[in-house]
C-alpha cells in the first residue's frame, strides 16, 4: 500500500523506515527542502542502539519531498493512509493552510500526536475524511536529518476517537475500515506490535496521564526519565500531580485501568535512561507540547468546575523556559 508520512522526525522517520524495510510505498513530507534533498541523496538509516547492524535504505526505494508539495500530491496521485507525525504546535499552526485544499476529499488520516486536542482540529479541517487516533510506545532519536535510533520496542494502537467521529460515518465506504486494517497489517510485516483497539479513547488518556506526570518534570529538573524516582521529594511531586490529575478525569467521566500510578512509575524503571521529547524540546530551546498536555487536564477541570492549580502552575513554569519572539 501508499503510505504518506508526514513529518520527519524522530517517529516519523522511524515509522517510514520500517515501513518502508518491510516492503511498503512510503512518501516521506519533510518541513524543509534540506531534510528532503538529504534523504534524496543519501537515505535514510536506521540504527539501534545494541549491536545490531544498522539498516540503510537507498533513496531511491521511497519519496521525500517538502510537505508544502503534499496537497497537490494528494489530489493528482493520492496514497492510502496518511500518517501525521508532527508535534502539536506544527498541526495547529501550519495544519489549517496545508490541508486547506483538501478540505472536500475523503481521506484516512492517522494522527500520532501526544496530548489532546489533534483529532477535533483535523477533523474541522478536514470534514469528509476519516480520522484515525494511534498511540504509541515506541522510542527514537532523530541523529541527524537523515538517521534515526530506534531506542525502545512498544506497541501501536490505532482506533476511532469518539472526539472525531465522521459526520456521515454510517456512509463511510467499507474499504475505508480495509485500508487501516491493511495499513496494521504492514506495520506487522515491518516489525511493529500493531493493533485495532476499540479502547482508543482509554489508551489516549492513559498516556495523557503518564506524559503529564513524566515530561514536564523531567524538562524541569532536566534528568532522564529514571532520575524522577532518585528521591522522596521527587515522586511525591509526580504523586501530586497524578492525583491532580485523577480527580479531574473523575469528574469528566473518564475511567483509566487500575494500577495506572504503578504504570508511571514502571515507565520511568523501562525508560530510565530515556530523554522526554519534553526535555529535548527545552533543551534545544523549542517550544514544547505542555499546553495540549497539562493544559488540556487544565482545560478537562474548567469544563467540569475542577480547578487544576498544579496543572496549571507547571504549564506556567515550562512554557517560560522559552523564550519566544514577538
Amino acid at each position: 500500500m501508499r503510505i504518506d508520512v508526514i513529518g520527519a522526525g524522530s517517529l516519523g522517520l522511524l515509522l517510514a523506515g520500517k515501513l518502508i524495510a518491510g516492503g511498503a510505498e512510503v512518501r516521506i513530507w519533510c518541513r524543509s527542502e534540506q531534510q528532503s534533498r538529504a534523504l534524496t541523496e543519501h537515505g535514510l538509516t536506521l540504527s539501534y542502539e545494541d549491536d545490531r547492524t544498522a539498516l540503510l535504505l537507498a533513496g531511491g526505494s521511497f519519496s521525500a519531498e517538502p510537505v508544502g508539495k503534499y496537497a497537490q500530491r494528494q489530489l493528482t496521485d493520492p496514497g492510502d493512509v496518511t500518517l501525521i507525525t508532527v508535534k502539536q504546535k506544527v498541526l495547529h499552526e501550519a495544519f489549517p493552510e496545508l490541508l486547506q485544499p483538501l478540505k472536500d476529499r475523503k481521506l484516512i488520516m492517522i494522527g500520532f500526536q501526544n496530548g489532546c486536542g489533534h483529532l477535533e482540529l483535523l477533523q474541522e479541517l478536514l470534514p469528509e475524511s476519516s480520522i484515525w487516533a494511534a498511540v504509541t510506545t515506541e522510542a527514537a532519536k532523530r541523529k541527524t536529518l537523515t538517521e534515526v535510533i530506534h531506542a525502545g520496542k512498544g506497541e501501536i494502537c490505532i482506533g476511532k476517537s469518539s472526539s472525531s467521529i465522521h459526520i456521515n460515518e454510517t456512509a463511510l465506504p467499507d474499504s475505508e475500515p480495509a485500508a487501516v486494517i491493511s495499513f496494521i497489517k504492514a506495520l506487522s510485516a515491518a516489525g511493529f506490535n500493531a493493533s485495532l483497539s476499540k479502547e482508543v479513547d482509554t489508551i489516549i488518556y492513559r498516556k495523557l496521564m503518564i506524559n503529564a506526570v513524566i515530561n514536564p518534570l523531567t524538562a524541569i529538573w532536566r534528568v532522564p526519565n529514571g532520575e524522577l524516582l532518585a528521591s522522596p521529594e521527587r515522586v511525591q511531586l509526580m504523586k501530586e500531580l497524578y492525583a491532580e490529575a485523577a480527580r479531574i478525569f473523575d469528574a469528566c467521566g473518564i475511567t483509566l485501568k487500575q494500577q495506572t500510578w504503578e504504570a508511571i512509575l514502571e515507565v520511568c524503571r523501562a525508560t530510565a535512561g530515556n530523554i522526554s521529547s519534553m526535555l529535548a524540546d527545552v533543551l534545544a530551546d523549542r517550544e514544547t507540547e505542555i499546553r495540549w498536555i497539562n493544559g488540556s487536564i487544565v482545560n478537562m477541570g474548567l469544563q467540569r468546575g475542577v480547578e487544576a492549580p498544579l496543572h496549571r502552575w507547571i504549564c506556567g513554569l515550562v512554557e517560560g523556559m522559552t523564550v519566544r519572539e514577538r
